[in-house]
């Protein structure tokens, strides 16, 4: 005879195996319904280091030999101009540079011109953002000039292209032997609207 227990889990099991083997029905009358939910996400500038110059070009432009006369000297700058933009405006920025004399102790080298070019840095393929060189040498010596900028695209990190300057002597009088050294000061600035 089987028990109450029994009986009980054999009903149990039966209508487990019911249900599982039997099809489920959607009821017509059902409605579907849709929403929408909304995304959003804020940026905003630093307070401070929000435009940085982390990379300016230095130029040395070797040992020569006195002599009565000079053409020129070049040299290539010793890197490019690299920019972290995060102010995160659409304005772009403008790099300039101001070449200082050149010393050697107490003699100052007789420079006529310093002059500065920059090549055109790569486009980020996403935004378009570019530092741009001149198109033109540009005089930096003792005169603080524009050297390259960036368009206003150029949000996020971007280097210009390769640097290069070259620096003429008014006269070769003067000229003494030793090492003259001199600073270029460089600046970085938001653009205006």
């Amino acid at each position: 005879m089987i028990s109450k227990k029994e009986l009980i889990i054999a009903t149990g099991l039966s209508l487990a195996l019911f249900t599982l083997n039997t099809p489920m029905m959607a009821n017509a009358d059902s409605t579907t319904a849709t929403g929408q939910g909304d995304t959003t996400v804020t940026f905003t500038a630093p307070t401070t280091g929000s435009l940085v110059l982390n990379k300016v070009p230095s130029y040395d432009f070797s040992s020569h030999e006195l002599a009565s006369s000079y053409s020129g000297f070049t040299a290539t700058g010793s890197q490019a101009y690299d920019v972290t933009d995060l102010t995160g405006g659409n304005t772009g920025y403008t790099i300039t540079a101001n070449a200082s004399t050149l010393k050697n102790g107490a003699n100052v080298l007789p420079v006529s011109t310093f002059t500065t070019t920059t090549a055109d840095g790569v486009a980020d393929a996403t935004t378009g953002g570019k530092i741009s060189g001149t198109s033109a040498a540009v005089n930096i010596y003792q005169t603080a000039n524009t050297v390259a900028t960036g368009n206003e695209n150029s949000n996020g990190n971007l280097t210009s292209g390769t640097t290069g300057a070259t620096m003429a002597l008014a006269t070769a009088n003067g000229v003494k032997a030793g090492t003259y050294s001199g600073t270029i000061d460089y600046n970085i600035s938001t653009n205006l609207d």
